[in-house]
């Protein structure tokens, strides 16, 4: 009983701190950040402010799922980037 005890609670330690880490998937601090940023720029229907391309990237790919399926938030996040590698 011990031991599954130990199994549990490193399993848990690895669940918690691995992700942070940048481990399974799990991207850096700042690409996150920058992804909410451009979804909060975006909540008022249009997006006002440039941002480097990964982060519209990033707020593409971790957009909630309802937020992907019932507003326009891809395709006018997708728009402002293609705008924004076009720009000169």
């Amino acid at each position: 009983m011990r031991r599954r005890g130990l199994t549990v609670l490193a399993l848990g330690a690895a669940a918690v701190l691995l992700p942070g880490c940048g481990m399974f998937g799990g991207q850096p601090h700042v690409e996150r950040a920058c992804a909410k940023a451009v979804l909060t720029d975006w909540a008022d229907g249009r997006i006002d402010r440039t941002y480097p391309d990964p982060c519209y990237e990033a707020a593409i790919d971790t957009m909630p799922e309802d937020v992907r399926a019932y507003t326009t938030a891809k395709d006018d996040i997708s728009r402002a980037l293609y705008s924004h590698r076009d720009a000169p």
